[in-house]
């Protein structure tokens, strides 16, 4: 699958059209409809996203970290028959444009034979366009209602407050799949490695959300391979304080991972973050970490 930024004029399609930040259950469901619909027409799907995040154009403030980089975005849609992820870039002129010009620029573009929507997407200006005016304009519109769970609608703005708390089973769920953070492994402290366990320090994009401070069981994949790993998010109080780090302690294995590219998938949330008395105490918590990460990958792996 391609990502295909700012197209101008595609093959005709089936296209999907929202942010499917997380790609979650909610977007998988729009995604299961545009492919039926494609398989069926025998043309490609297409989804149109935006970057970056409306807010952050249209009130800064109020933008939300993300959930999934475009990579990762495209990595999750790769299951559901998409043929391409088309990105435009988001501007205050794409904001302040009518609905239907919207609209007749993106049939310009891909030729649409089916557009699919969420029941609670817009676009245009002031939020004026939905699935109703698409309706109206003459397309074959698919709106897909809401995806519930536990009595409530499937959401990323949910999934940010359940990892905000630590709740990485209930991120799960609603996600359909774990929670990732990717980025290259950069030279650390070596704190670590001096107390017998070597970390691996991830370098996350300053947009993406990041789970509760503590500790987690993880899987770490690089060059695909997957491998447990008990993984720290936070400030390390016990030591001289300082910026938020992601650092990955791969179990029962030596892998030389400085410059590469890794994947962090969280399966499991241990403890939070606290100070400890000195380092022996806080090289004992490690030891019982890695032994719980190690119990639980035991129990994971025979499920």
């Amino acid at each position: 699958m391609r990502i295909l930024r700012n197209p101008a004029r595609t093959s005709p399609c089936v296209l999907v059209l929202g942010m499917f930040d997380g790609v979650h259950r909610g977007h998988q469901q729009l995604l299961m409809t545009g492919n039926a619909l494609a398989e069926a027409e025998g043309i490609p799907l297409r989804v149109c996203t935006f970057s970056p995040h409306p807010l952050a154009v249209l009130c800064l403030d109020k933008a939300p970290k993300m959930l999934t980089t475009l990579p990762e975005r495209a990595r999750f849609m790769l299951g559901y028959g998409v043929d391409s992820l088309c990105v435009f870039s988001f501007t205050r002129a794409m904001a302040d444009e009518a609905p239907e010009d919207f609209v007749r620029r993106m049939v310009r573009t891909f030729q649409p034979r089916h557009v699919v929507v969420g029941f609670n997407n817009t676009f245009g200006q002031g939020g004026r366009g939905d699935g109703a005016l698409l309706t109206a304009m003459g397309f074959a519109t698919h709106i897909v209602p809401a995806v519930e769970l536990d009595g409530a609608p499937v959401s990323s703005t949910r999934i940010r407050g359940l990892l905000a708390q630590g709740d990485i089973h209930g991120a799960t769920r609603l996600l359909g799949h774990a929670y990732t953070l990717s980025g290259r492994v950069m030279d650390g402290k070596h704190i670590g490695r001096t107390m017998g366990y070597p970390t691996a320090n991830v370098d996350v994009p300053q947009s993406k959300v990041l789970p509760a401070f503590g500790v987690y069981a993880c899987y770490l994949t690089v060059e695909g391979h997957a491998y447990p790993a008990v993984v720290n998010v936070g400030r390390h109080p016990t030591l001289p304080e300082g910026a938020v780090t992601v650092e990955a302690h791969v179990l029962d294995a030596c892998l030389m991972l400085y410059g590469k590219k890794v994947r962090l998938d969280f399966l499991n949330f241990q403890r939070s973050e606290r100070k400890f008395d000195g380092v022996d105490a806080l090289k004992a918590q490690i030891q019982a970490d890695s032994a719980q990460a190690r119990a639980f990958f035991r129990q994971w792996e025979h499920q």
